[in-house]
């Protein structure tokens, strides 16, 4: 259904729901996940196990800043769709980053796509083709200035044209794929105030029908096209990819990155997941993960960067969970995750960002206000357990042996930093969690584009919780990526 132009200011968000594998939530238009009403679990829509009524995640989203020559901040953001939009529907014209309400209309849906379907087309077993195969998003309007690809296709035929009537499907990954695309330049951004950017973003959420592969089964992947559609060559640029993590019930929850493999997680802080309320796990609860499985592109420099330096020895960057470092490949390489940072619901220095400059203050690993963060306790400087050492990952517990997250300070303290350590080995009060991990600096020129992968990983304990079994899981899906997905 069509919206009319008054109400795209206050979007009703198309959405579509996921529901191949031990997982079930819905996708929409403007690339996030969140439920506030209307759900199994009455707060969230990300079910797992998905014929239950347990979730792990409350929210998902992107956001994106950067600096433009004269230094300004530019900045997409949006956490809970409570306070205005920085997104709409639709692809923008290519130099020009507008967009009008006729292709905003026309995008204004997520397609869901079935690799079933595909492979009755494939087969010629199909007698109908399904709505959103035929409607598929692959051209824009060249006449009118849009780019004439958008969304990707296997074009049988080679004649350049989706023609799913000859045969031609959508090219997605996964057995089930939910697509759209958006923008952040039709209006003002309400949500973080930020001057837009002129991005327009290709958002694919996908997921394996493995019932065989308990870690792949309770996995969903997430792929971002993001185009620089703007006449502007960004510096500076950071992505954040905010989650807010619910293990079931909310209130009794920790949270914690691990800086080598380029993830954070939520985890419940005892073994029993709340005392008996609605959508709460009870015994032997799940932990949530987010991967950054491959990040934006590192600026060029005409040489193929190291990850180790000549003696063997790891070299303490963003070789350290970044990608394409070290492989013989020129100028490949993709950053990983810069930052993490864990922030409250509150107005605090450790609270939830709401401007522009707080958002990209974030970004860049520092609190809202731009002050540093501190290695132990909360992080906040003069806080019990606190040092006097300034660091970009948050609770990173053992995962950072460089030092890396400290500029390669050595904290020496007895304790690894982790929520259970936070107070020279005190645990902090757990609670509700939520938190920023970030991708960059980079430059964002006109005209590029960056790929973005992540994945949402659940993971069962065999017994009770354990970081190293934990790991195991985050390995297995990296190197699932790496080897059938990285294309």
């Amino acid at each position: 259904m069509f919206l009319l132009l008054p109400e795209l200011k206050a979007q009703i968000h198309p959405e579509a729901t996921i529901d191949i594998n031990n997982i079930k939530t819905t996708l929409y238009g403007t690339g996030n996940f969140l439920r506030l009403t209307n759900s199994p679990t009455g707060y969230s829509n990300y079910v797992v196990p998905a014929d239950g009524d347990c979730s792990t995640i409350f929210g998902n989203t992107i956001c994106i800043a950067g600096l433009d020559d004269s230094n300004d901040i530019h900045c997409a953001a949006v956490r809970y769709n409570q306070v205005g939009e920085d997104y709409w529907s639709g692809p923008l014209r290519i130099n020009e980053a507008t967009n009008d309400i006729y292709s905003i209309m026309a995008h204004h849906h997520v397609w869901k796509i079935k690799r079933s379907d595909i492979d009755a087309i494939i087969n010629n077993t199909s007698t109908d083709i399904p709505e959103d195969i035929l409607t598929w998003p692959a051209h824009g309007n060249v006449e009118d200035g849009y780019a004439a690809n958008l969304a990707p296709f296997i074009d049988t035929d080679g004649d350049g044209f989706y023609n799913p009537e000859k045969g031609d499907y959508p090219d997605i990954l996964g057995d089930m794929a939910l697509f759209c695309i958006f923008n952040d330049n039709y209006d003002a951004h309400t949500e973080s105030g930020g001057k837009a950017l002129g991005v327009e973003i290709h958002c694919m959420l996908y997921g394996f029908d493995a019932p065989e592969d308990e870690k792949l089964n309770n996995t969903l992947f997430m792929r971002y096209w993001i185009y620089n559609r703007s006449s502007n060559n960004y510096n500076n640029v950071y992505i954040g990819l905010w989650n807010d993590l619910d293990i079931g019930y909310s209130k009794d929850d920790y949270i914690g990155c691990n800086v080598e493999k380029g993830y954070f997680y939520c985890y419940n802080s005892t073994d029993i997941d709340g005392n008996g309320e609605q959508g709460s796990y009870g015994d032997n609860p799940p932990a949530q993960l987010v991967m950054c499985l491959s990040g934006a592109n590192a600026d060029a420099d005409g040489i193929d960067n190291p990850k180790y330096d000549e003696n063997g020895f790891q070299i303490v960057d963003e070789s350290i969970n970044g990608f394409g470092y070290g492989d013989g490949i020129v100028d490949n390489e993709r950053l990983g995750m810069s930052s993490f940072v864990y922030n409250n619901n509150s107005d605090a220095i450790n609270g939830d960002p709401n401007t522009a400059e707080e958002y990209y203050n974030i970004l860049k690993g520092y609190w809202r206000n731009g002050d540093n963060i501190y290695y132990g306790g909360n992080g906040v400087n003069g806080a019990p357990g606190v040092s006097e050492i300034p660091c970009k990952f948050m609770y990173p517990d053992d995962s950072d042996p460089y030092n890396w997250g400290t500029g390669g300070v050595n904290p020496n303290t007895e304790f690894s930093w982790s929520e259970e350590t936070a107070n020279n080995g005190v645990p902090n009060d757990s609670g509700d969690r939520r938190g920023f991990a970030s991708l960059g600096p980079f430059t964002f020129e006109s005209g590029e584009v960056n790929i973005i992968d992540k994945a949402f990983v659940t993971y069962w304990p065999s017994v009770k919780f354990d970081k190293n079994e934990m790991n195991e899981w985050a390995d297995y899906i990296k190197d699932y990526f790496i080897n059938n997905l990285n294309k």
